[in-house]
């Protein structure tokens, strides 16, 4: 009763555009986005939030990413923060 689904899908096109325009914008400063999923960890260009066990993925890969890190031309912005991938507990 808050709002009608059109109105919010609206509003999430509306975003979604904001954004297209925004990476348009890093492309033409040569600022480039690290979305390192599935990647091994690279603690130059990533900074790990936490260690999660894995058993189908290998250790020190990234698992997701919490928040996406920049870099401008090859030197690093801000880094991304990112869950990484351990060992499974052998005790489980």
């Amino acid at each position: 009763a808050a709002g009608d689904a059109t109105e919010a899908a609206r509003l999430v096109e509306g975003m979604q555009a904001t954004l297209r325009m925004l990476y348009k914008a890093f492309d033409k400063a040569g600022i480039v986005v690290l979305d390192p999923v599935g990647q091994a960890f690279n603690p130059e260009f990533h900074e790990a939030m936490v260690a999660q066990p894995s058993a189908e993925h290998p250790p020190g890969s990234v698992l997701a990413v919490v928040q996406k890190g920049f870099t401008l031309n090859g030197r690093l912005l801000r880094a991304a923060r990112v869950v990484i991938a351990r060992d499974a507990d052998p005790a489980h």
